[in-house]
């Protein structure tokens, strides 16, 4: 997979501020945004609507609690692939209802998969059908014993 140069949006006090509010809650509608920051319905919708179009707002979405849905075991799973064949494991992997996360890594492994699981017997599903694929070299799995943080949204990066 080639990187490509990401544009870098450039947000003022007023962006920062809206996306705050709405990583909080995503549910807060324009109106309470517009009253707490003292500013234009219009420019809530206008400064959401142009962080949308940017990309700095990928979709709105809730934080899932996956535990209460009885996926209570989450795996971090190494992945190394054969002859860089990377992008077409990816495109294959992605999909797979149990896999929240594929990061490309740098290092012994060429890719790490977060995946949920109800139980074991379902993971060891998850790993025999990854090692059936020609393109996978080996895995290494890790199953997690305690979620400290799992809220990418929570970040203080703002």
């Amino acid at each position: 997979m080639t990187a490509k140069k990401e544009e870098i949006v450039k947000l003022d006090d007023t962006d920062i501020k809206i996306l705050k509010i709405i990583n909080e809650d995503v549910r807060t509608s324009y109106r309470q945004i517009s009253r707490s920051l003292d500013v234009s319905v219009g420019t809530v919708h206008n400064r959401i609507d142009k962080m949308v179009k940017s990309g700095v707002i990928k979709k709105f979405s809730p934080i899932i609690d996956y535990r209460k849905l009885g996926y209570v075991l989450t795996t971090i799973i190494g992945v190394r692939i054969k002859n860089g064949k990377l992008e077409d494991w990816e495109d294959k992997t992605f999909f797979n209802k149990n896999v929240v996360g594929i990061y490309d890594v740098s290092g012994e492994y060429d890719a790490f998969i977060i995946a949920k699981f109800r139980d074991t017997d379902e993971l060891n599903i998850f790993i025999k059908e990854l090692l059936k694929d020609p393109l996978i070299e080996r895995t290494y799995t890790q199953t997690v014993l305690d979620v400290i943080k799992e809220d990418i949204g929570s970040s203080n990066i703002l």
